[in-house]
This record gives C-alpha cells, sequence and structure tokens, in this order.
C-alpha cells in the first residue's frame, strides 16, 4: 500500500554555486557527515550533493510534512558503490515518522550532467 510519493529535481549548476559561495556553513547545515565524507573524496561533488538534497526534498514529500518537526541533516542517503541507495533517519526523525504512521521509504536517485533527481515511495507491508 502506496502511503505518499515525493519526487524533486535540483540543478547542478546550482549546487555547484550554493556549495562554492556557501561553502562549509551550507554543507554542514545541509548534509550529514557521512555524506559530506563521500563528497571529499570525489573529484566533482555537486552531482552528488545535488542527488542527496532532492531526496531530502522527496523524503519530506513522501512523508507529506515538508520540512516541520526535523531538518536535511535529519535524513540522509545510504548506499552507493554497488549498493542500492536507502534513507536513514535521525532518533528524532524516526520518532515523527513513527507518529505519523511509519512506512517504509524506497529512494531512487539519478543524474546527469545539469540535474539530479529522487524519487521516494513511502509504502506498508499489506
Amino acid at each position: 500500500m502506496i502511503l505518499g510519493h515525493g519526487i524533486d529535481i535540483v540543478e547542478v549548476a546550482r549546487m555547484r554555486r550554493a556549495t562554492g559561495r556557501h561553502g562549509g556553513a551550507f554543507i554542514t547545515r545541509v548534509f550529514a557527515p557521512g555524506e559530506i565524507a563521500r563528497a571529499a573524496s570525489l573529484k566533482e561533488p555537486a552531482a552528488f550533493y545535488a542527488a542527496r538534497f532532492a531526496a531530502k526534498e522527496a523524503f519530506a514529500k513522501a512523508l507529506g510534512t515538508g520540512f516541520h518537526g526535523f531538518g536535511p541533516k535529519d535524513v540522509w542517503v545510504t548506499g552507493g558503490q554497488g549498493e542500492s541507495p536507502a534513507l536513514a533517519f535521525s532518533e528524532p526523525l524516526q520518532s515523527l515518522i513513527a507518529e505519523k504512521g511509519g512506512g517504509i521509504f524506497i529512494l531512487s536517485l539519478s543524474h546527469e550532467k545539469k540535474f539530479a533527481v529522487a524519487s521516494v515511495i513511502r509504502t506498508r507491508k499489506i
């Protein structure tokens, strides 16, 4: 049973400008330590950050709350390098998800030169 769906698209150049102009302050405000560490190993991290930013936005839409009661660092993307991407949540966000009826969140990411897109489906086992 599908409980919610969220999709978001981010322009890679816009993320490149945001991470360049605001640098560390923007990155540490929006991204989890694991995401930052992985991006640091990349020659061009803008597409990586854009896809993860889109995932955070898509999650907020799938949950149906927007970013009310939590922030972008409370949700992060795991997986990669041969693993399917997945979402992980801070303890406070796990509690909020439970209050909102729980669910399983399925994530898909894609990016190309100009854009990154993420789709999150919130479902429940029948």
